[in-house]
């Protein structure tokens, strides 16, 4: 995983470019729409086009966001390389051109939420009208929950729907023959209803040799962390598991258990009874540091969903590579051999450094939203070739 080599002199050169390309943009489509400009009133084309053009374009066109990104040079911009973006030093935030930001922003509070770029944008309520995020200092006394929430910057803030949905388009293409990789939206105990429903027929289909489950979920619609799980089953069987084996990401020593470790129980336990308690192995990865209260929000760590999606892959790579050691082999021999398919995070069997860590996940955020923009852009391509 590439890391920025920008400098700041760079990152404001181009920025300075985007924001003359998109006063152009913003001045031609003020010119052919001024039924459009719900904004302007009095003010002089100048002042409008600096302040409320692009969000009259948000309220006013079907899909701004695939509209603005069929301009070859907003595609350009939006959709660089992580090597040509500056990042604050302290905070990690990316430096971006001011319409940018407003572009992310506008297209989370007006746009679908299929349009909204993975961590580049703040909550509607931290935005101005024009999407400008706010100030710090304009939010109303008594919000310091509001004020100094991981939200607030690029490194931490919470994962969305896209983020879950890319990885689970790369993880997804690993499934083949007995190895079956679960990756919906939806929780824990809802995919193990599915592993006992696709083991029955299985047994019905006459399959004998043992199916491996690789599964990506949340926990629960109250706990929201992500955990990876491999259920080994015997299609005989369909009512109990022959093996489970269960990452979780949180700092830890093994062999204590996570703390989300009561949580894989409960749903297990729903699923396959009491009993399957005493089956559960425990494979957890410790990446994921511990958020500390009162810390810097920009030192929170949220990417839980980058450390199950690298521990999914490794188990799925291991259960193609070496399914007698998935099947039969030692928790420890399972863990240790993880280590080696997750080459992001480990190096030499050891957990790279945390300051190492942080820049592969800054990374991977921007990638993020950078392939959601390849994706846009490619469609639109689709579409306009479908009208020809």
């Amino acid at each position: 995983m590439e890391h920025s080599s920008c400098t700041q002199e760079a990152a404001e050169a181009a920025n300075q470019y985007f924001e003359e390309e998109m006063f152009g943009v913003l001045r031609d489509w003020m010119d052919r729409h001024e039924d459009r400009t719900l904004f302007r009133f009095d003010h002089s084309a100048d002042e409008y086009l600096a302040n409320d053009a692009l969000r009259d374009l948000f309220l006013t066109s079907p899909h701004p966001l695939r509209k603005l990104l069929k301009n070859p040079s907003i595609e350009s911009h939006l959709e660089r390389d992580v090597t040509q973006v500056y990042f604050d030093e302290v905070t990690g935030d990316p430096l971006l051109a001011p319409s940018e930001q407003r572009i992310y922003n506008l297209a989370r509070r007006i746009d679908s939420e299929d349009m909204h770029i993975p961590f580049r944008s703040v909550q509607p309520n931290k935005q101005t009208e024009a999407g400008d995020t706010s100030d710090i200092i304009t939010y109303p006394p008594g919000c310091d929950v509001l004020r100094y929430n991981s939200g607030n910057h690029f490194v931490s803030r919470p994962a969305n729907i896209n983020v879950f949905d890319e990885n689970s388009q790369r993880c997804l293409r690993k499934g083949e023959g007995n190895l079956h990789v679960i990756f919906k939206r939806g929780y824990l105990e809802d995919r193990l209803h599915e592993v006992k429903e696709l083991t029955a027929n299985m047994h019905r289909d006459g399959v004998k040799q043992p199916q491996y489950f690789v599964i990506y979920s949340r926990h629960s619609a109250q706990e929201g962390h992500f955990g990876v799980s491999l259920v080994i089953m015997d299609p005989a069987n369909a009512d109990f598991p022959q093996r489970v084996m269960i990452c979780d990401t949180l700092l830890k020593d093994l062999p204590h258990h996570p703390r989300w470790w009561s949580f894989f129980i409960s749903e297990y336990s729903n699923v396959f009874g009491d009993a399957v308690a005493e089956l559960i192995e425990d494979l957890s990865h410790p990446l994921q540091k511990v958020n500390i209260h009162g810390d810097e929000p920009y030192r929170h760590d949220w990417d839980c969903p980058y450390y199950a999606a690298s521990m999914a892959d490794a188990l799925a790579e291991l259960v193609k590579s070496r399914p007698e050691l998935i099947l039969n082999g030692n928790v420890s021999e399972i863990h240790n051999a993880m280590k080696g398919a997750m080459p992001d995070y480990y190096q030499n069997g050891e957990i790279k450094d945390r300051a190492m860590i942080k820049l592969i996940n800054r990374a991977k955020r921007w990638e993020s939203g950078r392939q959601m923009i390849k994706a846009l852009v490619v469609e639109n391509r689709s579409r306009s070739k479908d009208l020809l």
